[in-house]
């Protein structure tokens, strides 16, 4: 779906939701909406945090907006090694940011509400 004319068709046609066959992933990438439920393998460490998600595998830096608080504070409560990655439901959208480091902009995940995290669990990534 790289189409930007069928992209602001679908924008103005649906907002945030989703359609048919579209997976999360692809829905959250369609637009500035609230986004669409995400898994996936959260990390922070050293003020930088990257989610991978579950079903494609594909890592994606995490913005420091709408409810990254939250999610946040969820990963560093639970007791873990620093830096493992913790099983965790989002819902979020992608958009485009400048990196920290390095050219840009790149696909960013911005966390729009945390639903939750399961310690202890992992999601099966492509390829494994």
């Amino acid at each position: 779906m790289k189409d930007p004319f069928l992209m602001v068709a679908l924008r103005s046609l649906v907002g945030s939701v989703c359609l048919g066959s579209m997976t999360a992933l692809a829905c959250a990438d369609a637009g500035e909406g609230a986004g669409s439920v995400m898994r996936g393998m959260y990390r922070y460490m050293a003020d930088a945090a990257i989610f991978t998600e579950c079903r494609t595998g594909k890592s994606f830096p995490v913005a420091f907006e709408e409810d990254n608080r939250a999610l946040e504070e969820a990963y560093l409560s639970v007791p873990h090694p620093p830096g493992e990655p913790l099983l965790v439901t989002l819902e979020g959208r992608i958009v485009k940011r400048m990196p920290m480091e390095g050219p840009g902009p790149v696909s960013t995940i911005v966390p729009v509400r945390f639903i939750g995290i399961s310690p202890g669990e992992i999601c099966d990534m492509p390829g494994r």
